[in-house]
């Protein structure tokens, strides 16, 4: 086994070791963005045959693949139009795309219903390595299964035998990584999207139960729901709660509030901002249509650190992402001034939703 420790001056030689080990079948630890990673030729059968018996997988659990680009993954799973999209809004970054699977790698890795999980790491000596190597490598946790996420090499080495230990013939040590969780999985086999770590919030008295067809009609929902409460703006700050899925039209409902209140900027999603913020004319007086999406929120603390609190002020609208990751949170902000909404939305199919609208403070 070698150990190279990552340096500025020897990211050249480190990528030449890590190709040639892994041409040659061989199995490589190395960082991402949530934790360390334990990687073979997943086009490799005996360097999958080896993979499994380091990771002591259960069998039929299937195993991701790492990939550079969308480009790439089109080669090894079929890619619709919700998968594109999840591609093209959320990576490289912390998110498995589940796919169906085109029969390209190693059939260990692929679950019994012929799908695969694919990942971009947002690393990049990862994605160079597979670049240059030109096929993709395993994405799975360098931990044995069942034991805890690795952040260190230490906790690696700590938490498996000397068997497996000896399975391993290059480490990639880049020192402890930040302790992020795991990355968010997304099943989109079925031109729908099903949601791995989503939150759940308390909901109250369904308000509206209908049926969207179009963006047009998911903004019209937001006019809609601020037109018909903005009178309680005079004396309060509305705060809207959405958990829906990746793509189900969160920001399109957001652009129907801001129309509403008269709002001509362009809204976009605040994911890699997290917070933007939007003035209005209410009464005389400018408020702040405030857009946060909780969705890269990885901890309560984080979230602490954007003093949500300040924008409780009447006249102010909060909408908030999913909000159902920040419930612990937001569920503090109960200040007599503040109403609740809470907005559901689901896919049905491709280009329809479903879209219920809750009162958790006894509007009318």
């Amino acid at each position: 086994m070698k150990v190279i420790r990552v340096k500025e001056e020897n990211l050249k030689d480190l990528i030449t070791t890590a190709i040639e080990v892994l041409n040659n079948g061989g199995l490589v630890i190395y960082p991402t963005e949530t934790c360390y990673g334990v990687g073979v030729n997943a086009l490799n059968s005996d360097a999958v045959a080896k993979l499994l018996k380091y990771k002591k997988r259960p069998e039929g659990k299937a195993i991701s693949i790492a990939v550079s680009n969308i480009e790439m993954a089109a080669k090894y799973v079929e890619l619709n139009k919700v998968a594109q999209n999840v591609y093209k809004t959320f990576l490289p970054g912390p998110v498995t795309v589940i796919s169906n699977d085109l029969g390209k790698v190693c059939k260990d890795l692929v679950s019994e219903e012929k799908t695969l999980g694919v990942r971009i790491p947002k690393y990049k000596l990862v994605t160079d390595i597979i670049k240059k190597c030109g096929f993709p490598i395993s994405a799975t946790s360098a931990n044995s299964a069942g034991k805890k996420n690795p952040y260190k090499i230490e906790d690696v080495f700590e938490n498996i035998s000397l068997k497996q230990k000896a399975l391993i013939d290059l480490v990639i040590d880049a020192g402890e990584l930040e302790h992020n969780p795991p990355s968010t999985v997304i099943d989109t086999t079925k031109e729908e999207m099903k949601v791995l770590r989503r939150g759940e919030l308390k909901i109250g008295k369904l308000l509206v139960d209908k049926i969207i067809k179009s963006d047009i009609e998911m903004q019209e929902a937001g006019m809609e729901l601020i037109q018909k409460h903005k009178n309680l703006l005079k004396d309060n700050c509305l705060l809207i709660m959405f958990n829906a899925e990746l793509g189900a039209g969160k920001t399109q409902f957001v652009k129907g509030v801001a129309k509403a209140v008269g709002i001509k900027n362009n809204i976009n999603s605040p994911t890699f901002i997290l917070v933007k913020e939007y003035p209005f004319e209410n009464e005389g007086n400018t408020s702040d249509l405030i857009h946060i999406d909780a969705w890269r929120l990885e901890s309560l603390d984080e979230l602490k650190k954007l003093e949500l609190e300040n924008y409780i002020k009447i006249g102010n609208i909060l909408a908030v992402e999913w909000a159902g990751k920040a419930q612990e949170y937001l569920s503090g902000l109960n200040d007599a001034k503040v109403i609740k909404i809470y907005v559901e939305i689901n896919y049905i199919d491709l280009n329809t939703r479903s879209i219920k609208i809750y009162d958790q403070e006894g509007i009318n």
